[in-house]
């Protein structure tokens, strides 16, 4: 595994500054409702307490965000800058009212705003996001309009498939198996089931786009789609609506919409035909995640590995580790883990820089 790291590091974008960005995926999105629809799912045969996701993740909360930023601001680096998070953002969600009024006809939509609006202690959540941006803490890029494939998520509430209508029915999302009987996947937002259904992600990410621009006052710059790579046709759209940086795996397998796929290797600081910079995550960070025992051995492991190759760690940690609205002992340990993974880079590397991912993408462009 280590050999795969390190070869994974070596081709690239060089730097010799110690740089450090976190990327924190599915912030502004539903999971699961709360901890009562989430023991009425289990209790009705959905294997939600299966994942982390669906047994942790839930919208976060004023409380939520509040301990993060008590986190991020104990510490500074070299420059004087607090470690900041470029949480990848959904700025909508299911208005699950008007898909139930309209018999599961049409799909809608409502900003996340209205979202949490619907959920207790979350009616400050827009305000703390644009607090993170003013204090270069939290600075919001693009992940999508929803964090589900709403075409694919439809036509399956149109089909009566019982464990996408259960989840439905608590206001929920995600979960894979009902019984043992597997579910329509519906979380890649823009993993295409028919090749028409490109022309309408178009619009999903034009509307989204100009939501985001609504709430937070800028156009997204850097967009990583949820769960599955997008079509490589839909760089186009994204570079129509701002997108100048885009996550890439290494080894990237496009749908086509048709049932084949496109596959193409990318590198730090690679471009595409359109002039977008293309970043690479090479470390991650998921205490929530059982399948490791010690997320901060690995992931100083894998910065040190990036650092001896003179690349950025660019972190991937996930909403799920810092949540507690359905289990407060889920965030008091993910708050816990990141505070402790802060402390060690410091320790280790005291001339570290906490940048974002925009900052970085900057930075590359002007180092080349």
């Amino acid at each position: 595994m280590m050999i795969r790291k390190h070869l994974s590091n070596i081709p690239g974008w060089r730097t010799k500054r110690k740089l450090i960005v976190f990327e924190s995926d599915d912030w502004g999105s539903i999971r699961t409702r709360s901890k009562w629809d989430y023991t009425q799912m289990v209790n009705k045969g959905l294997n939600v307490d299966k994942s982390n996701f669906t047994k942790f993740d839930c919208l976060e909360s004023n409380d939520d965000l509040e301990r993060l930023f008590n986190v991020l601001t104990s510490y500074t680096d070299i420059k004087g800058n607090h470690p900041v998070f470029t949480p990848m953002c959904v700025v909508a969600n299911p208005d699950f009212v008007k898909i139930t009024d309209c018999n599961f006809d049409e799909y809608h939509y409502e900003p996340f705003t209205e979202t949490c609006n619907k959920y207790p202690n979350h009616n400050n959540v827009i305000n703390l996001w644009r607090k993170g941006i003013k204090e270069n803490l939290f600075v919001p890029e693009f992940h999508g309009r929803e964090h589900l494939n709403s075409l694919r998520w439809i036509r399956s509430l149109q089909q009566s498939n019982k464990g996408v209508l259960l989840s439905f029915n608590h206001g929920s999302i995600g979960g894979s198996e009902i019984y043992g009987e597997k579910i329509p996947q519906y979380l890649a937002a823009f993993d295409p089931e028919f090749f028409e259904d490109i022309e309408k992600f178009k619009d999903v990410l034009i509307s989204g786009a100009n939501l985001f621009n609504s709430l937070l006052g800028y156009f997204p710059r850097h967009f990583v789609a949820s769960n599955k790579p997008e079509p490589k046709v839909l760089e186009e759209t994204l570079h129509a609506i701002g997108i100048k940086s885009l996550i890439r795996y290494k080894f990237q397998v496009y749908p086509n919409g048709d049932g084949t796929t496109s596959k193409e290797m990318n590198w730090l600081g690679k471009r595409n035909s359109l002039g977008q910079l293309i970043l690479t995550r090479n470390c991650g960070f998921e205490p929530s995640d059982p399948s490791l025992s010690d997320w901060n051995a690995s992931c100083m492991d894998e910065i040190s590995t990036a650092f001896f190759w003179s690349k950025p760690a660019v972190i991937s940690t996930h909403r799920v580790n810092y949540v507690g609205c359905l289990d407060q002992a889920n965030a008091d340990s993910g708050l816990k883990a990141i505070d402790g993974l802060l402390n060690s880079i410091l320790k280790r590397w005291p001339d570290a820089e906490f940048i974002t991912s925009t900052r970085l993408s900057e930075i590359i462009s002007n180092n080349k």
